[in-house]
């Protein structure tokens, strides 16, 4: 789960994302966390799951070198279910194929057919 670290002066435009399972720091703009954060808290259940799934958008963002909100209009006015989706989707190409979200029977390939695939 991240660690997010809001400023509180009006000093610091910063908020900076701390993730130690995967040993990551980001610094982000205040303002574009605001308001990522505020839409998520929105449609979220919770404050917990809206400040995890702002926080890995940043980082999806920043692996895949696309805005931020860009990648929020993509998500605004999807449902829970397909927000998650989109959410499990983008974690799992950044992910070790070994691990995936959302996906509770991995799919068996066809034996016969896979011996004839060379790579």
């Amino acid at each position: 789960m991240p660690i997010i670290d809001i400023p509180t002066t009006q000093l610091d435009n910063t908020v900076r994302l701390f993730d130690k399972f995967y040993n990551i720091e980001m610094t982000v703009s205040a303002a574009e966390y605001d308001i990522v954060n505020s839409y998520f808290e929105s449609v979220c259940a919770t404050k917990t799951i809206a400040r995890n799934f702002s926080a890995f958008l940043f980082r999806i963002s920043s692996i895949i070198q696309e805005p931020i909100y860009t990648l929020l209009d993509y998500i605004r006015g999807k449902s829970g279910l397909e927000t998650n989706a989109i959410m499990a989707y983008y974690l799992n190409s950044i992910r070790s194929k070994t691990t995936l979200y959302g996906i509770s029977n991995i799919p068996a390939p066809n034996q016969t057919v896979q011996r004839n695939i060379v790579i």
